[in-house]
């Protein structure tokens, strides 16, 4: 299945996975729970069962900014931050529907990592900073239609899954930015079937 978050196709996630099902304690997050709070110390580690969540920062006119998602399968946490530096949280994890997870401390999960994957941190640390590196890239060099085509090919099911502000919000654009590229696709798609 295509994902947005491709960098987790690339690393091996079932030791990971496969404690959190073990161990983990079921959550369930109403809309709009947070999981961690911007500015404080995330202290789980979980896997999406259900529903999504979102990550946002404040920008600087005290707007929330969509910074990225973790879905069903998933693993959510603050990984640079929290678990790489154990500092506060430059973002907050808000569930985007009612959601639950599976979770274990953020402790428990460095001390089982270390133990049966030392080179698990730097396996996914470095998947990280690539997949980071490359959405900077894209944010400079491709134009927002391309981004939204880049998003739709990678995650066919994101119109039907989250909303236009969350995807908007995402992309850096607005709203009537995304709807006016929508509408152009909209157009062409008719025209094309038109044409046959």
């Amino acid at each position: 299945m295509a994902q947005l978050n491709d960098f987790m196709t690339k690393i091996d996630l079932s030791m990971l996975n496969d404690y959190i099902e073990a161990n983990g304690k079921s959550v369930v997050y109403a809309k709009g729970e947070r999981i961690v709070q911007q500015g404080q110390l995330c202290h789980y580690v979980g896997v999406v069962k259900t529903g999504y969540f979102k990550y946002l920062s404040l920008n600087s006119k005290g707007q929330e900014v969509v910074t990225g998602f973790s879905f069903e399968g998933e693993v959510v946490t603050d990984y640079v931050r929290g678990f790489l530096f154990d500092q506060p949280s430059l973002t907050s994890i808000v569930a985007g529907c009612d959601a639950e997870i599976l979770r274990v401390s953020i402790e428990e999960v460095r001390r089982v990592i270390v133990e049966r994957n030392p080179g698990f941190v730097a396996e996914v640390s470095s998947n990280l900073l690539q997949e980071a590196y490359c959405r900077y890239l894209n944010m400079l060099v491709k134009t927002p239609t391309e981004r939204f085509h880049e998003i739709v090919s990678r995650y066919p099911g994101v119109i039907h899954n989250l909303s236009i502000q969350e995807i908007a919000s995402y992309l850096g654009i607005s709203r009537r930015q995304l709807h006016r590229i929508r509408e152009a696709e909209s157009a062409a798609d008719t025209s094309e079937r038109d044409d046959i």
